[in-house]
């Protein structure tokens, strides 16, 4: 289960082929879900650099192959079905100013 922490950074990460169990079972703060064509998604939520790379470290070590990965946003914000980050969260802003 991925508990929010303030500052913490959520990504989605693509792994080629079918390690839900595996993930689960090995890594802590991910949810894992299954993507297209028989890939693994995971979502993982890392409260700073040293942690972000440890995961990815982890997941070099299983030997599995990351077809992508996209930051969501930060731990704080709600990420909509599209993986993009509340905007008031995650510092970006309306090109529409009032007047």
């Amino acid at each position: 289960m991925i508990r929010p922490t303030s500052g913490a950074r959520q990504y989605r990460i693509i792994i080629r082929g079918e390690c839900g169990r595996l993930l689960v079972s090995l890594i802590d703060n991910v949810r894992v879900e299954p993507a297209q064509g028989g890939d693994t998604c995971v979502v993982a939520l890392v409260r700073d650099d040293p942690e972000f790379w440890g995961l990815l470290e982890q997941l070099r070590d299983l030997a599995l192959h990351v077809v992508s990965l996209q930051e969501l946003g930060h731990g704080n914000g709600q990420a909509d079905a599209d993986g993009q980050a509340d905007a008031a969260t995650s510092g970006r802003r309306s090109a529409h100013r009032g007047g």
